[in-house]
């Protein structure tokens, strides 16, 4: 049907129009204005694509289509939408042209292809390929490499210290690119798959920064959208390819390219749901989901990695993606959330807050997507989701209660309620009966406390977000429409003017459910009505209400108005009258919501409303500033609802009191007026404010009203009335909707035919919306014109005669006669035409400009004058006035700024205003887009938009026409406007040139190249002294300057640069600081605004045969010739050929002039470094530098000035890559290389394959002869050839075919003789050599990339021309030891190095003659400050180079780097550098590596400790190339697991039990509990009481501590004896949390014992001996306080078990430890240093053979002698916890972890769980999906709790706790059974022999309540079922043996702190009994009971 409309009324069929054209009054009209619109575009755009004019041709027509699309959509045939787009792209597409060109038509282009429906790839195909080169040659290009390209983008070259870059914002090259790739991969051909793999694929090296480079090219460009059926050949052929890639790179902390491949991953899964399992890979992704929040759970604190990199929302789109069809997604969700829980709680944030609140964020936004996707979008070309994976109703009812659980807790963070919001009305949009139940319970909680605003604002905001669903009483929630009246009753207390932040969002609740919601009284419908449900019948009784709550929140506003009042004594605390941003705030909400709720309300409440109204304000005198406003807009909202009614209420009342208050004479001339004058002026300013058709009628009243205020003397006064009158021509002028209401239904409808309370929140009906305008009429007309002429012409003919010398008035007079004027202006803006004058042509185009009108009312209203004296346009006659007053103004030189000002804001409303102002459309925009977001029903079709939205987008699109509508051309009163503002912008006084300054910008953005008009003059104020006249210099300054990116020093034309930049260097210097920094801030503008625009245009053939196909196709046809004759392209590639032509004159004059004033000497430092900026910028890689720029610059090289020195070294890479030569490069066949090799048919990717070993470095065949060096066998590139070959493998030609280096002087350009002049002279040089040597900043000086840049391209360029210039400073500066010496000797080594790729063999070999003993001298003289700037030379030049071209580098890094006769500082420093230059070569020298290694392992324990540190990172060097790629071959490089092979045998030693006890942590239940039993057992009943409570004493103690020094055991033994206890007593004296570390079990009994008959000092001198001889010193330290995986993060620092860090002794071992024991301490701390680099920058992460050093770790960390192995060891296994495990290596986790948890050292015990605790949260689900590991996990746990040390089992009951918590533990009742019926069948043995349970009953029994105990914290925020009868269970066992008592009550603590916020709702889970027996636990007992 709306086809056939389309036909009819415009000849084809649009592809998708703009709705709201219909709702519009005059949208009948607009059929021909459409199809006038597009045959323009069609014609001129075309045309001016053929006629090669792109700028401003291409540009404005452009432009011209953007707006046709934003104002009609889509509009056009799908023939003409198919020619546009592809039009588009070619011109996109054209390599070579100015980027911001480029981005116009990408913009563009992505706005016609946004709406993917509209055309299929059937009927659509674009080339991939073109994108593609476009991309690479903008972002990875060689000049971008180095900044020459000048992109707006962040790949902007980096600022250096000489300039600072200025906050604002810059264009996203990328992401404008992106996006078009993003939207035209859908359409490109179904071949274009395998073409782009076969392009990207040899980029993929995962050692090499091309493989970023390859994952962004295939998730740009590799499409996913292919229906199934082609799947073969479209993701098949890299979807597993690359999910093996993923898999086995999967170490999180290598996760710059992760993230590409993942959101590939992630949209191919969206666009094919069902068509492929994903099942295999969901532990995977939720284990990276999991990790990538960057949770704080670590091992002892020790944050070792960021997380994975994914993106949130791409991690939410895989998982929506998954969800339905049988798949474990949704459980996975489910368990994820669980274990984020606690996270999500208010009380917990950090920096995952923000993570974490995105994700669900995104997540519920996609799952809507999708379920519109499947059951509401409109069928089209995309591919549906499989029949068997659609989502169920059960699934999402699943899903939504998943989602709702972490979304109560985020609602009451202080970060995340918004977000919380958005969730829940997503959500309640799928399940609004489960959603808003709990919300309304936690809302009304919250309105009956008075101590907690943030929770009721939290709630308030919340239920905002459900409001829509629940006052529509759904099907499934039909009882929600009974909470609407209760709660905005139940709110009206929160409009208290003491809680701003309450008060609005009470606003805004009301606001939110007033707008959806008829406030009718409906309770006779009970009569009346025989179908009403229960639910209904309740609301029509309360709806009832409706009007008692309108009076109530009227007594409530009244009341906030009064406390609001701006007194006398609060003025003095403020700065100004005006409103605060508070209050502002509060003005707002209070005018939308009273004008909401009147809107709503029914004529009868509406009249009871404002009959309250008027009581209120009658007779009131209330101040204008605060309260006032507050009250005007009341009665404005009253007046706008019903104007009928209100504006006969109140307009005649204020009328006749203010004509009677301002009739006398002395009222009139009273410079201070009352408040009742002035708020009854303001009342009746907002009273106008309604329909025209309305107001007409009280004209004649206002009129007199103005008559007698508009010139009254007091200042607020006038301004009052001139608003009175603003508003008055406003209103009668424009078209406005006549109503806002809800429901179209009118109000007089009866019940029985309409029940209100069925259609609250209904959405309108955009195609039946019921929509009516007023429009004006000839009566409003007649009254513009009338207040027009009667109020501007008096007050023209006053001005210009005042402008003319033949009147004088006073300042205020003028001020007043300005205000009037400026009123008038914008009042009756859209009446006012503008005048008609010839334009001015600023710039020649091929094509005629756009100047066409819209249609924005269906009568022209035209006001014009009928003075004589006067022109007839008002525009024009008050444009003429106003400037001829401000020229009369400057020439007296006036001081009055506000006439000044007002003159300036006067010309603002001629120029840009014409009915609706920029700033008030964009706020109003804004607010709509947030309101609609709110209430928006995104899961239905057509978002189900509620009418009053409907309504507010139409009028907003009607003044978005107006606004479109106010364009016209420049003329000649516009250029005089100009000119006066110029003189305005150069006032003296500053408001005043701000201000016009700003109008001035303004103009230059409306009017296209307008700028040029007023150069010459400005140029003028520039050559003006700026001490004599500083403010004409500083306001021309500020106006160059502009708005950063639309400076005029950076406007994209040489005329005009060619003017301003000259005149700016040769305008006179100023000290004065503001001045200097305006200066800096031009000369940054340049640098960091300028873009590489064209000299020479160019568009390609394709755009120019596309655009002829435009012009030539029909509906609608052009109105001239649909063809451009063959003359006529041939004029114009002759035009385009002369401008380039001009355009390079314009260039090269502009460098000439910049240099003649940098060499007329006659320029201050700053000016001459800005000059030297300046030139710097116009070096382009496209245009050869001209020689004076290259002079210039090159010759400052050696400037006394740094900052000049700097500048020029800075711009020297440029000149340099300006001059290059292109280097030849020829083809070659990789695999006929060395030999014959067969093609291969599959992909092996590695360095061992046959085809590649020519690319390895080779040390047998080093190069030694010409013809050896000229082969075609060396690739620079170090990714080719390792994961496959591309399909043309090019490389450099050799040395003898590339351009010659022995060039004579005359052989050179004339740019190449200033550079060869220059370095040709040794003083240049010297000079040089000694600036660059010098120190600049002690702290930041290091090895600077321009300089090396410099010294690559000189020794490049020029060959070995310059080398002996520089050796012999090289040699010098390698023998000094400074820094700065050093540091300058690298760059220039560097650079020499880098540039010689291209020399001949005898040339390199000369070279290295000289490099080879300079380089020897600098790494044996390398200082600490140095030996960073050494690394990073030696990496430099080594990267991008073929190892066996630059053997002699290689070779002299080998060369012996442990030389015995150097410190251990250069030994290491050698080791450093050596990995810096084999690191770069990365894959290729697999020789060297294996060379190295054998030479590193005797040295591998080396006494140095810094040595040792640098072999683990060399280790990890060597070893992080061991990486097999699905279908690969093992690596050339050692292997990681011979290497293992080799190290553990010589760390046998470290865990080997030792006899003698001296070094022991041996448990007793593992290797002689039964010689314990037997000692406890041997004691006699009467010493029985040293152990009365029947424990044992080694698990007295809660938590372990160390003692404080070697003393402290004997202090401590000797306190207990001075009061004559026993070791019982000993062990009580013991502070809560600390235990004896006396190893009780190797001590003798009866010494013990003995000790009551001996003294105090034998018995301390005996236990003393005793301790030396049986304790285990070296275990008494656990080192760093361990942080645990608390169910409660709350209490984790309460968890943590803290031992002190006591250092017995610095040394390199044990304390007594042989020296073989020694060497193997110093080997392990090699070990853990290569583990740490090897896990953290290897790409496969931990590899099973490294689980192997597991019980050396654990059994290390907590040695307390040796710190830097404790270190180490913690370091290590921090990074095996968090380390992410892949499935197949967890047998070897798990197969390790069991080992030490049957260690008989419970230090290892313990060790081994905190490392458990962490490493199964990292990777839960993997290990989830492994039955056998969870299994083993738990009952390893689990057996634990009955460990024979206490802090083993705390530990366990901890982890065990963290298990049950984020569900790792599902038959968590089971466990719970075990554990009571152990504490049952403890209780039974208990009773039955009434005897003290033996320690092993005990162990069991404290290992159950430890059980429960782990049960109640895993709990924190709530109560399950089962928690009150564990409680119950645990108050049983409070008199059991210690430490049981202690354990439950500290349990009970924590149950009590956790859980009392919301105890009120959780106390609802117990019995009576329950709480009775919790409460006397929880309650300490009275002191007075």
């Amino acid at each position: 049907m709306r086809d056939e409309e389309d036909v009819a009324h415009l000849g084809f069929a649009a592809q998708k129009k703009v709705i709201y054209n219909r709702l519009l009054p005059y949208g009948d009209q607009l059929s021909g204005e459409i199809l006038e619109q597009l045959r323009d575009i069609k014609e001129n755009l075309s045309k001016a694509v053929i006629l090669r004019d792109i700028r401003p041709g291409c540009i404005h027509w452009v432009a011209r289509l953007s707006r046709f699309v934003k104002l009609y959509g889509v509009c056009m045939s799908k023939e003409d939408h198919i020619l546009f787009v592809k039009m588009m792209y070619e011109l996109t597409v054209t390599l070579d042209q100015e980027f911001w060109v480029t981005a116009k038509f990408a913009q563009m282009l992505t706005i016609l292809l946004k709406k993917k429906e509209l055309l299929a790839p059937s009927e659509l195909v674009l080339e991939w390929r073109p994108l593609y080169d476009l991309y690479q040659s903008l972002f990875y290009n060689s000049y971008n490499t180095i900044g020459m390209l000048m992109l707006p983008s962040r790949t902007r070259r980096t600022a250096s210290r000489l300039f600072t870059r200025i906050k604002g914002e810059t264009s996203n090259a990328e992401g404008v690119i992106e996006s078009v790739v993003r939207v035209c991969r859908a359409y490109f051909p179904e071949n274009a798959t395998s073409e782009i793999l076969e392009e990207v694929r040899p980029l993929m090296c995962p050692f090499d920064m091309s493989m970023q480079r390859a994952m962004v090219f295939m998730e740009l460009f590799l499409p996913t959208s292919l229906p199934p059926e082609k799947a073969d050949i479209g993701w098949n052929l890299w979807r597993d390819e690359l999910l093996g890639i993923w898999n086995s790179c999967h170490n999180s902390h290598l996760w710059f390219w992760e993230n590409n491949i993942f959101w590939l991953f992630s949209r191919l899964a969206w666009h094919n749901i069902g068509y492929m399992d994903w099942e295999e890979y969901l532990p995977t992704v939720f284990t990276k989901v999991l990790r990538s929040f960057r949770l704080p759970v670590t091992y002892k604190k020790a944050q070792v990695c960021k997380g994975d990199g994914l993106s949130q929302f791409a991690s939410s789109m895989f998982i929506v993606a998954s969800l339905g069809g049988g798949s474990k997604a949704q459980e996975h969700l489910e368990r994820l959330f669980k274990s984020l829980e606690s996270y999500y709680h208010p009380s917990n944030s950090g920096h995952w807050t923000r993570l974490l609140h995105e994700f669900l964020n995104k997540l519920t936004l996609l799952f809507i997507r999708r379920l519109h996707r499947e059951r509401y979008k409109k069928p089209s070309w995309e591919t549906e989701v499989a029949p068997h994976k659609k989502l169920t109703e059960k699934e999402i009812t699943d899903f939504v209660k998943c989602v709702q659980t972490p979304a109560m807790l985020a609602m009451y963070s202080h970060a995340g309620t918004h977000d919380a919001g958005v969730v829940f009305h997503r959500i309640s949009l799928l399940r609004p009966e489960i959603v808003t139940p709990p919300l309304l319970e936690q809302l009304y909680s919250s309105l009956e406390s008075t101590t907690e605003p943030h929770r009721l604002t939290a709630s308030l905001e919340c239920v905002v977000c459900v409001a829509r669903t629940m006052v529509q009483g759904v099907k499934h929630y039909p009882e929600g429409q009974t909470h609407v009246i209760p709660l905005l009753l139940q709110t009206l207390p929160g409009i208290d003017p003491n809680d701003i932040r309450k008060c609005m969002v009470t606003f805004q609740f009301i606001y939110t459910l007033v707008i959806l919601v008829p406030f009718v009284d409906c309770s006779s419908a009970l009569d009346t009505v025989s179908d009403l449900t229960e639910v209904e019948q309740e609301v029509c009784l309360q709806t009832a209400s409706f009007e008692d709550f309108v009076l109530q929140f009227m007594d409530r506003c009244f009341a906030l108005i009064e406390n609001s009042t701006l007194e006398q004594i609060t003025q003095l605390d403020r700065e100004t009258e005006k409103m605060n941003r508070e209050e502002n705030m509060l003005e707002m909400g209070l005018s939308s919501t009273f004008f909401a709720i009147l809107t709503q309300s029914h004529p009868k409440i509406y009249k009871s409303a404002l009959q309250r109204l008027q009581t209120f304000i009658s007779g009131k005198m209330i101040e204008i500033h605060v309260a006032g406003k507050f009250a005007a807009n009341m009665c404005r909202s009253a007046v706008k609802v019903n104007p009928v009614e209100a504006l006969k209420v109140f307009v005649p009342g204020v009328c006749s009191l203010l004509l009677t208050l301002t009739d006398k004479e002395e009222i009139q001339k009273e410079e201070n007026l009352d408040d009742e004058i002035l708020f009854n002026l303001l009342l009746l300013s907002e009273l106008v404010r309604c329909s025209g058709q309305y107001l007409v009628e009280y004209v004649p009243q206002i009129m007199q009203v103005l008559k007698q205020t508009l010139h009254l003397k007091c200042r607020e006064g006038y301004h009052l009335a001139g608003s009175v009158l603003r508003f008055l021509l406003k209103y009668l002028s424009i078209t406005i909707p006549s109503e806002y209401r809800s429901l179209p239904h009118k109000w007089d409808l009866p019940i029985t035919e309409y029940l209100p309370i069925r259609h609250w929140g209904e959405a309108g009906d955009i195609h039946n919306l019921g929509l009516t305008w007023t429009e004006p009429g000839e009566e409003e007309d007649a009254a513009v014109t009338s207040l027009v002429r009667t109020f501007l012409t008096p007050e023209l003919k006053l001005l210009k005669d005042v402008a003319l010398g033949e009147r004088e008035v006073s300042r205020d007079v003028l001020q007043q006669s300005l205000s009037i004027t400026l009123d008038v202006i914008l009042g009756a803006g859209v009446a006012l035409p503008h005048w008609e004058e010839e334009p001015i042509p600023l710039i020649n185009m091929a094509v005629k400009k756009d100047d066409s009108s819209f249609i924005t009312r269906r009568r022209v209203i035209c006001v014009t004058l009928d003075s004589k004296d006067l022109p007839s346009n008002v525009r024009k006659a008050t444009a003429d006035v106003i400037l001829q007053l401000v020229e009369h103004m400057n020439a007296k030189g006036s001081d009055d700024t506000k006439a000044l000002s007002r003159a300036i804001s006067i010309y603002n409303g001629l120029i840009f205003l014409h009915g609706v102002s920029k700033d008030d459309f964009d706020a109003r925009w804004k607010s709509f887009q947030f309101i609609k977001d709110a209430l928006a029903n995104k899961l239905a079709r057509n978002k189900q938009h509620i009418r009053s939205l409907l309504i507010e987008r139409a009028v907003l699109h009607q003044e978005s026409r107006v606004l479109e509508n106010s364009t016209s051309n420049l003329t000649k009163t516009h250029s005089d406007i100009m000119n006066s503002l110029l003189q305005l912008s150069v006032s003296q006084y500053s408001e005043v040139r701000s201000k016009a300054q700003n109008i001035l910008s303004q103009i230059f953005q409306y009017f296209p190249y307008s700028y040029k008009l007023i150069l010459p003059d400005l140029i003028k104020y520039l050559s003006v002294d700026p001490t004599e006249n500083h403010e004409q210099f500083k306001g021309s300054l500020y106006l160059l300057l502009g708005r950063q990116s639309k400076s005029l020093m950076v406007r994209r034309d040489w005329k005009s640069l060619n003017t301003v930049w000259p005149a700016l260097i040769a305008a006179k210097h100023s000290e004065k600081p503001s001045i200097i920094k305006l200066m800096n801030a031009l000369s940054d503008a340049v640098y960091y605004f300028m873009e590489l625009f064209a000299i020479h245009h160019k568009i390609s053939d394709g755009a120019v045969v596309a655009a002829k196909a435009l012009l030539a196709s029909e509906n609608p046809s052009p109105r001239g010739e649909n063809f451009v004759t063959d003359d006529a392209m041939s004029v114009a590639c002759d035009q385009l050929a002369r401008l380039g032509q001009n355009n390079n004159a314009l260039y090269n004059d502009l460098i000439e002039k910049l240099v003649c004033l940098l060499e007329s000497g006659n320029l201050h430092w700053r000016c001459h470094n800005m000059t030297l900026n300046l030139l710097g910028c116009l070096i382009r890689p496209d245009i050869p530098y001209p020689a004076a720029g290259v002079r210039a610059i090159s010759s400052n090289l050696i400037h006394d000035n740094i900052r000049i020195r700097e500048t020029s070294i800075f711009y020297m890479p440029w000149i340099l890559k300006n001059q290059k030569r292109k280097h030849l490069k020829w083809k070659i066949d990789p695999c006929r290389v060395d030999g014959e090799h067969k093609i291969l048919k599959h992909l092996i990717p590695g360095d061992s394959r046959d085809d590649n070993g020519w690319m390895q470095y080779n040390s047998e065949k080093k190069i030694s002869t010409e013809e050896e060096w000229e082969q075609q066998r060396y690739v620079e590139k170090t990714y080719y050839g390792w994961y496959t070959w591309p399909r043309t493998m090019m490389v450099y030609a050799p040395p003898s075919k590339q351009p010659t280096l022995d060039r004579k002087l005359e052989d050179l350009k004339e740019e190449e003789k200033v550079l060869f002049d220059f370095f040709s002279s040794q003083g240049n040089v010297d000079r040089l050599v000694s600036f660059l040597s010098l120190e600049e900043n002690k702290e930041r000086d290091s090895f600077n990339t321009r300089r090396y840049w410099m010294f690559k391209g000189l020794f490049r360029n020029f060959g070995d021309t310059f080398v002996k210039q520089f050796q012999s400073h090289i040699e010098r500066l390698v023998g000094e030891t400074h820094k700065s010496s050093q540091r300058c000797a690298t760059e220039i080594i560097t650079g020499m190095i880098r540039g010689s790729k291209h020399w001949t063999f005898a040339k390199h070999q000369a070279l290295w003659e000289i490099l080879r003993p300079v380089m020897q001298t600098g790494m044996a003289k390398v200082t600490v400050e140095t030996v960073e700037d050494w690394g990073t030379c030696m990496a430099t030049a080594s990267a991008d180079r073929d190892p066996n071209r630059i053997a002699p580098l290689m070779e002299l890094l080998m060369d012996d780097p442990l030389r015995p006769g150097e410190g251990a500082f250069n030994v290491s420093s050698r080791m450093y550098m050596l990995m810096g230059g084999l690191g770069q070569q990365e894959w290729r020298v697999s020789e060297l590596s294996h060379r190295l290694l054998e030479y590193l392992r005797p040295s591998l324990s080396h006494p140095y400790k810094s040595i040792r540190d640098r072999m683990g990172n060399v280790l990890t060097g060597i070893f992080m190339y061991d990486l097999v790629l699905p279908g690969g071959t093992s690596s050339r490089y050692p292997c990681v697991s011979s290497f293992i092979d080799y190290i553990i045998p010589q760390l046998a030693i470290l865990i080997q039990e030792n006899s003698s006890g001296s070094v022991q942590d041996i448990d007793m239940d593992n290797c002689c509990g039964a010689a314990l039993q037997h000692e406890l057992s041997s004691l006699t009943p009467a010493n029985v009481d040293v152990f009365s409570n029947g424990n044992v004493p080694s698990i007295l103690g809660l938590s372990t501590a160390s003692l404080s020094d070697s003393e402290s055991a004997t202090k401590v033994l000797s306190a207990a004896l001075q009061s004559k206890e026993d070791v019982a007593g000993v062990v009580a004296k013991f502070p809560p949390g600390m235990s004896p570390l006396i190893n009780l079990a190797n001590l003798d009994s009866s010494d013990l014992m003995d000790a009551r008959d001996m003294s105090k000092d034998s018995f301390r001198g005996n236990a003393k001996m005793k301790l030396r001889e049986s304790c285990d010193i070296s275990s008494d330290v656990i080192c760093e306080p361990m942080e645990v995986m608390a169910s409660d993060p709350l209490s984790m620092k309460n968890s943590v078990v803290h031992h002190d860090t006591h250092i017995r002794s610095p040394v390199n071992g044990f304390i007594h430890g042989t020296e073989e024991r020694k060497v193997a301490v110093r080997l392990m701390n090699t070990v853990c240093r290569w583990l740490v680099g090897q896990m953290g920058r290897s790409y496969n992460g931990i590899t099973p053979e490294m689980y192997r050093f597991l019980p050396h770790l654990c059994q290390l960390e907590s040695v307390d002698n040796d710190p830097e192995l404790r270190n180490n060891c913690v370091a290590t296994l921090a990074l095996i916890s968090q380390a992410m495990v892949i499935p197949k290596r967890l047998p070897a986790l798990m197969e390790a972890i069991s080992q030490v948890a049957h260690s008989s050292w419970w230090r290892a015990r313990a060790a081994v769980l905190s490392l458990l605790q962490v490493a199964v949260f990292t990777n839960m689900f993997t290990i989830l999906n492994d039955a056998s590991a969870s299994a083993q996990i738990q009952a390893l746990v689990v057996g634990l709790l009955a460990d024979v040390r206490l802090e083993v089992q705390q530990m366990a009951s901890t982890v065990l706790s963290g298990l049950i918590h984020c569900k790792f533990i599902k038959a968590e009742d089971k466990l719970l059974d075990e554990f009571t019926s152990k504490l049952q069948s403890g209780r039974k043995r208990k009773r039955k022999h009434k005897e003290p349970l033996t320690p092993h009953q005990v162990l069991e029994l404290h290992a159950g309540i430890l059980g429960l105990c782990a049960y109640i914290s895993a709990f924190p925020y709530d109560v399950p079922e089962m928690m009150p009868q564990v409680l119950v269970t645990l108050s049983e066992h409070l008199n059991d043996p210690h430490p049981i008592p202690a354990t439950i009550k500290k349990t009970l603590s924590n149950f009590r702190r956790t859980h009392h916020d919301n105890w009120r709702d959780h106390k609802q889970k117990f019995t009576e009994d329950q709480l009775v027996v919790l409460t006397d636990l929880l309650l300490s007992p009275s002191y007075y009971a």
